[in-house]
């Protein structure tokens, strides 16, 4: 029998005590939402009583609803203040100015004195990877390195983190990378946010939440949609074929999970969350460098299309 990693497990639930929302199931679990908590449900059918056809008169909803306390609400300020760092097109370079070098070390700072990372930290010092007396700016300065250093991937620039959290346009045209961040999803997929950062998901083709046998939680799910980005270019519409993300995570606890993983050094890793358990796969580039390049939960049961 496969070992079953916990640590996965013990950073989701240190976030949900601090800045991470319960995620809820529509008609399952939102009887349970609390605002002291915040929330996020999750809708499994959009499609409950119509055809799944686009419409652009229709606008579908697979979180329907999103509560932030205020209590929790820096960490996501600080995420948002991050997102229109990166240029998403393939063969073009992100220039990183002062003020996004200053976004990313106010996110940093934050990030480190949250309970997921202090887990991370541990880990990362049991690992090797920093010594068990440095201190946080060095600790900040190894975070960067995994994360937000640029690298050369398909004749472009990129990083771990804009590959996760935001998302890009993938190897082939017409396809969209990365983009497992739940929130990132969620503030591109409402008019407002549409009008705010000129993106949208305009079309669901399936919702799978994870198996509800011990949990009644959506910890993660899968999706396929399609992705309407806009920059002064133009628009292009792409494709998330496979879309897996953790829900209700907040971004520390995500990249938590993240430096664990890519500090882990296995390419498939049997994790558990409330009893359930799934596949973190893990992935590095294929050069000499192995930078970070993603990871996604994955159902053990093969995801239908």
């Amino acid at each position: 029998m496969a070992h079953i990693e916990m640590w996965v497990n013990e950073i989701w639930q240190a976030d949900m005590k601090q800045n991470g929302l319960q995620p809820l199931i529509k008609g399952v679990s939102d009887n349970e939402k609390n605002a002291s908590d915040g929330f996020v449900i999750v809708d499994r059918d959009p499609y409950p009583n119509e055809s799944s056809t686009p419409s652009k008169e229709r606008q579908v909803h697979v979180l329907t609803e999103v509560y932030i306390p205020n209590i929790k609400m820096k960490s996501y300020e600080l995420f948002r203040k991050l997102h229109d760092n990166y240029n998403w097109r393939r063969h073009q370079d992100d220039l990183l100015t002062t003020e996004e070098a200053n976004e990313i070390n106010n996110f940093l700072q934050f990030a480190i004195t949250t309970e997921p990372m202090k887990i991370a930290r541990i880990y990362a010092e049991k690992k090797g990877f920093l010594s068990n007396n440095s201190s946080n700016v060095e600790w900040i300065e190894k975070l960067k390195s995994m994360w937000f250093e640029q690298y050369k991937y398909d004749d472009t620039s990129t990083s771990a983190f804009e590959h996760v959290f935001i998302g890009e346009e993938g190897d082939s045209p017409g396809k969209l990378g990365g983009h497992h961040f739940w929130y990132h999803y969620y503030i591109n997929d409402g008019p407002f946010e549409i009008t705010a950062l000129e993106d949208t998901i305009y079309f669901l083709k399936y919702v799978e939440v994870n198996r509800l046998e011990k949990s009644n939680k959506a910890e993660f799910i899968t999706i396929q949609y399609n992705y309407t980005k806009k920059d002064n270019q133009g628009e292009e519409r792409l494709l998330k074929l496979k879309g897996g993300f953790f829900v209700g995570l907040s971004a520390e606890g995500l990249l938590a999970i993240g430096t664990v993983a890519f500090l882990n050094g296995k390419e498939k890793i049997l994790v558990e969350v409330n009893g359930e358990e799934f596949d973190l796969i893990v992935w590095r580039t294929q050069d000499e460098e192995k930078h970070p390049r993603t990871f996604f939960p994955k159902f053990r049961s093969a995801v239908p299309v």
